[in-house]
Protein backbone atom coordinates (compact mmCIF):
# COMPACT_ATOMS: atom_id res chain seq x y z
CA UNK A 1 0.00 0.00 0.00
CA UNK A 2 2.77 2.41 0.94
CA UNK A 3 4.63 1.53 -2.25
CA UNK A 4 1.54 2.36 -4.33
CA UNK A 5 1.18 5.71 -2.59
CA UNK A 6 4.82 6.55 -3.28
CA UNK A 7 4.43 5.66 -6.95
CA UNK A 8 1.28 7.77 -7.17
CA UNK A 9 3.04 10.70 -5.49
CA UNK A 10 5.99 10.45 -7.90
CA UNK A 11 3.67 10.32 -10.91
CA UNK A 12 1.73 13.32 -9.63
CA UNK A 13 4.94 15.29 -9.01
CA UNK A 14 6.29 14.40 -12.45
CA UNK A 15 3.01 15.46 -14.07
CA UNK A 16 3.03 18.81 -12.29
CA UNK A 17 6.70 19.38 -13.12
CA UNK A 18 6.22 18.57 -16.81
CA UNK A 19 3.17 20.83 -16.90
CA UNK A 20 5.27 23.63 -15.38
CA UNK A 21 8.06 23.11 -17.94
CA UNK A 22 5.59 23.09 -20.80
CA UNK A 23 4.07 26.31 -19.55
CA UNK A 24 7.50 27.98 -19.39
CA UNK A 25 8.40 26.85 -22.91
CA UNK A 26 5.23 28.33 -24.41
CA UNK A 27 5.59 31.74 -22.80
CA UNK A 28 6.00 34.58 -25.26
CA UNK A 29 9.64 35.83 -25.13
CA UNK A 30 8.38 39.37 -25.74
CA UNK A 31 6.61 39.30 -22.39
CA UNK A 32 8.71 36.89 -20.29
CA UNK A 33 12.35 36.63 -19.27
CA UNK A 34 14.36 33.39 -19.23
CA UNK A 35 13.03 32.57 -15.77
CA UNK A 36 9.45 32.69 -17.06
CA UNK A 37 8.62 35.89 -15.18
CA UNK A 38 7.34 39.19 -16.64
CA UNK A 39 10.22 41.03 -18.34
CA UNK A 40 10.79 44.79 -18.21
CA UNK A 41 10.01 45.15 -21.90
CA UNK A 42 6.98 42.92 -21.50
CA UNK A 43 5.65 45.01 -18.60
CA UNK A 44 6.03 48.16 -20.72
CA UNK A 45 4.21 46.48 -23.60
CA UNK A 46 1.47 45.05 -21.36
CA UNK A 47 0.63 48.42 -19.81
CA UNK A 48 0.87 50.40 -23.07
CA UNK A 49 -1.08 47.88 -25.12
CA UNK A 50 -3.82 47.22 -22.54
CA UNK A 51 -4.04 50.71 -21.01
CA UNK A 52 -7.64 51.42 -22.03
CA UNK A 53 -8.93 47.87 -21.52
CA UNK A 54 -7.49 47.61 -18.00
CA UNK A 55 -9.08 50.89 -16.93
CA UNK A 56 -12.37 49.90 -18.60
CA UNK A 57 -12.37 46.60 -16.68
CA UNK A 58 -11.76 48.42 -13.40
CA UNK A 59 -14.57 50.86 -14.14
CA UNK A 60 -16.94 48.03 -15.08
CA UNK A 61 -16.22 46.10 -11.89
CA UNK A 62 -15.81 49.03 -9.44
CA UNK A 63 -16.88 52.49 -10.63
CA UNK A 64 -16.12 55.26 -13.12
CA UNK A 65 -12.70 56.91 -12.93
CA UNK A 66 -11.82 60.39 -14.09
CA UNK A 67 -8.83 60.69 -16.42
CA UNK A 68 -6.00 58.50 -15.19
CA UNK A 69 -2.76 58.08 -17.13
CA UNK A 70 -0.56 55.01 -16.86
CA UNK A 71 3.22 54.89 -17.30
CA UNK A 72 6.01 52.41 -16.61
CA UNK A 73 9.44 53.11 -15.17
CA UNK A 74 12.11 51.38 -13.11
CA UNK A 75 11.15 52.75 -9.70
CA UNK A 76 14.01 50.81 -8.13
CA UNK A 77 16.32 53.31 -9.85
CA UNK A 78 14.23 56.48 -10.02
CA UNK A 79 11.82 56.19 -7.11
CA UNK A 80 11.33 54.51 -3.77
CA UNK A 81 11.36 50.96 -5.11
CA UNK A 82 7.63 50.39 -4.77
CA UNK A 83 5.94 48.24 -7.39
CA UNK A 84 3.63 51.10 -8.23
CA UNK A 85 2.79 54.66 -7.25
CA UNK A 86 -0.18 56.96 -7.73
CA UNK A 87 0.82 60.59 -8.18
CA UNK A 88 -1.62 63.41 -7.66
CA UNK A 89 -3.63 64.43 -9.43
CA UNK A 90 -4.03 61.84 -12.18
CA UNK A 91 -1.17 59.52 -13.12
CA UNK A 92 0.21 56.16 -12.10
CA UNK A 93 3.68 54.69 -12.59
CA UNK A 94 4.06 50.91 -12.58
CA UNK A 95 7.53 49.62 -11.77
CA UNK A 96 8.90 47.66 -14.74
CA UNK A 97 11.56 45.96 -12.65
CA UNK A 98 11.32 42.18 -13.06
CA UNK A 99 9.81 41.47 -9.64
CA UNK A 100 6.35 40.12 -10.51
CA UNK A 101 5.16 36.50 -10.50
CA UNK A 102 2.84 36.99 -13.49
CA UNK A 103 0.88 39.59 -15.45
CA UNK A 104 -2.50 38.40 -14.18
CA UNK A 105 -3.49 36.05 -11.38
CA UNK A 106 -5.60 33.90 -13.74
CA UNK A 107 -2.43 33.04 -15.71
CA UNK A 108 -1.06 31.09 -12.75
CA UNK A 109 -1.82 27.39 -12.36
CA UNK A 110 -4.13 26.32 -9.54
CA UNK A 111 -1.12 24.97 -7.69
CA UNK A 112 0.83 28.22 -8.13
CA UNK A 113 -2.17 30.18 -6.86
CA UNK A 114 -2.41 27.89 -3.85
CA UNK A 115 1.22 28.23 -2.76
CA UNK A 116 1.77 31.87 -3.78
CA UNK A 117 2.34 34.09 -0.72
CA UNK A 118 0.06 37.07 -0.35
CA UNK A 119 3.00 39.45 -0.76
CA UNK A 120 3.74 38.11 -4.26
CA UNK A 121 2.34 40.47 -6.88
CA UNK A 122 0.94 40.38 -10.40
CA UNK A 123 1.30 43.40 -12.69
CA UNK A 124 -2.48 43.70 -12.96
CA UNK A 125 -2.87 43.40 -9.19
CA UNK A 126 -0.45 46.28 -8.59
CA UNK A 127 -2.21 48.37 -11.24
CA UNK A 128 -5.64 47.77 -9.67
CA UNK A 129 -4.18 48.70 -6.28
CA UNK A 130 -2.92 52.02 -7.66
CA UNK A 131 -6.16 52.67 -9.58
CA UNK A 132 -7.97 52.36 -6.27
CA UNK A 133 -5.68 55.04 -4.81
CA UNK A 134 -6.78 57.25 -7.71
CA UNK A 135 -10.44 56.38 -7.16
CA UNK A 136 -10.15 56.98 -3.40
CA UNK A 137 -8.62 60.39 -4.05
CA UNK A 138 -11.34 61.14 -6.61
CA UNK A 139 -14.07 60.41 -4.02
CA UNK A 140 -12.37 62.69 -1.48
CA UNK A 141 -12.07 65.58 -3.93
CA UNK A 142 -15.70 65.30 -5.08
CA UNK A 143 -16.88 65.06 -1.47
CA UNK A 144 -14.99 68.21 -0.53
CA UNK A 145 -16.22 70.09 -3.59
CA UNK A 146 -19.82 69.18 -2.76
CA UNK A 147 -19.41 70.04 0.92
CA UNK A 148 -19.94 66.48 2.08
CA UNK A 149 -18.44 65.41 5.42
CA UNK A 150 -15.09 63.60 5.27
CA UNK A 151 -13.05 62.03 8.02
CA UNK A 152 -10.75 64.53 9.85
CA UNK A 153 -7.55 62.73 8.83
CA UNK A 154 -8.21 63.81 5.24
CA UNK A 155 -8.67 67.46 6.17
CA UNK A 156 -5.31 68.59 4.77
CA UNK A 157 -5.94 67.30 1.25
CA UNK A 158 -5.99 70.18 -1.22
CA UNK A 159 -8.09 70.14 -4.37
CA UNK A 160 -5.09 70.40 -6.69
CA UNK A 161 -2.05 68.90 -4.95
CA UNK A 162 0.90 67.66 -6.95
CA UNK A 163 3.23 65.44 -4.89
CA UNK A 164 3.06 61.67 -4.74
CA UNK A 165 0.31 60.68 -2.34
CA UNK A 166 -1.25 57.56 -0.89
CA UNK A 167 -4.76 57.19 0.43
CA UNK A 168 -6.52 54.14 1.81
CA UNK A 169 -3.91 51.41 1.23
CA UNK A 170 -6.08 48.89 3.08
CA UNK A 171 -9.06 49.70 0.87
CA UNK A 172 -6.85 49.31 -2.21
CA UNK A 173 -5.67 45.89 -1.11
CA UNK A 174 -9.23 44.79 -0.37
CA UNK A 175 -10.25 45.75 -3.93
CA UNK A 176 -7.32 43.76 -5.38
CA UNK A 177 -8.43 40.73 -3.38
CA UNK A 178 -12.10 41.28 -4.32
CA UNK A 179 -11.16 41.42 -8.02
CA UNK A 180 -9.28 38.09 -7.76
CA UNK A 181 -5.81 39.47 -8.41
CA UNK A 182 -4.35 38.28 -5.12
CA UNK A 183 -3.75 34.94 -3.42
CA UNK A 184 -5.98 33.80 -0.54
CA UNK A 185 -5.25 35.30 2.87
CA UNK A 186 -3.64 32.79 5.26
CA UNK A 187 -2.64 33.04 8.91
CA UNK A 188 -3.41 36.73 9.30
CA UNK A 189 -1.97 38.17 12.47
CA UNK A 190 -4.76 40.20 14.05
CA UNK A 191 -3.44 43.12 16.15
CA UNK A 192 -4.78 43.15 19.70
CA UNK A 193 -3.15 46.35 21.00
CA UNK A 194 -2.44 49.85 19.70
CA UNK A 195 1.29 49.08 19.85
CA UNK A 196 0.87 46.05 17.59
CA UNK A 197 -1.25 48.10 15.22
CA UNK A 198 1.35 50.86 14.92
CA UNK A 199 4.57 48.81 14.97
CA UNK A 200 6.52 49.35 11.74
CA UNK A 201 7.32 45.66 11.31
CA UNK A 202 3.59 44.87 11.32
CA UNK A 203 2.78 47.30 8.51
CA UNK A 204 2.80 44.78 5.66
CA UNK A 205 0.68 42.30 7.61
CA UNK A 206 -1.88 44.95 8.55
CA UNK A 207 -2.04 46.96 5.34
CA UNK A 208 -1.83 44.04 2.93
CA UNK A 209 -3.40 41.30 5.02
CA UNK A 210 -5.52 42.18 8.02
CA UNK A 211 -7.17 45.10 6.19
CA UNK A 212 -8.58 42.64 3.63
CA UNK A 213 -10.38 40.52 6.20
CA UNK A 214 -11.20 43.34 8.64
Amino acid sequence: MKSSLKIFALILFASLFLSFLSQQQHKDPIYYNKQGKPSSKGIDTYINKNHDNLIAEYEYRIDTLYDVYLFTENLDETGDGDLGNFYLPDYIIINNKERYVEYEYKNLTKYQQKVMPHTARTVKGVLFHELTHAYFNQILIVSKQEGLPTSPEYGNIRLFPNPSSRFGAGVCEYVVYYLNESSPIREIRIPTTIDELTEKENRVNIVYGYSVVF
